[in-house]
């Protein structure tokens, strides 16, 4: 009995959006239930790639400063992801993180970006607990 929500738990760590729709193949499961396993297993995907990335994005810059590596010039493509940044601002991506891209490659972008504020982390799950809450919701009020 506990092997399928297992299942719900890894996915929901890579693809939290369809990890809702995945469960209603669990014969007797809840609204409450699929909510806790799929934020549960987001949250723990967060937090696993965000501090890893940022473990090793500052390795990576103590090395680069320790052997003076010069910093790669500024091109139009980086620009192009700054401007994306400054738009839509740490909310937007830890939303976006929690909704359309992956919890995975959410998480290391916006460890790029805002790993030395504190409150990132915590801002990630709240998004995902928003997002699962109204994407459980959606899945429950459409199944057949």
């Amino acid at each position: 009995m506990v092997l399928p929500y297992i299942g719900i738990f890894f996915w929901a760590m890579i693809k939290f959006l369809f990890a809702p729709a995945l469960s209603l193949t669990i014969t007797g499961n809840t609204w409450l239930i699929t909510y806790l396993v799929c934020i549960s297993g987001a949250m723990t995907g967060a937090t696993i790639c965000y501090y890893f990335s940022a473990f090793i994005m500052n390795k990576n810059q103590e090395r680069r400063a320790r052997k003076g590596i010069i910093k790669k010039q500024f091109t139009r493509k980086n620009k192009l992801i700054i401007k994306t940044k400054n738009g839509i601002g740490l909310w937007g991506l830890a939303f976006l993180t929690a909704s359309f891209i992956s919890i995975p490659l959410g998480s290391i972008i916006t460890a790029k970006f805002y790993r030395h504020d504190k409150k990132t982390i915590f801002i990630i799950y709240l998004a995902i607990a928003v997002v699962g809450a109204i994407s459980t919701t959606i899945t429950y009020l459409f199944k057949t």
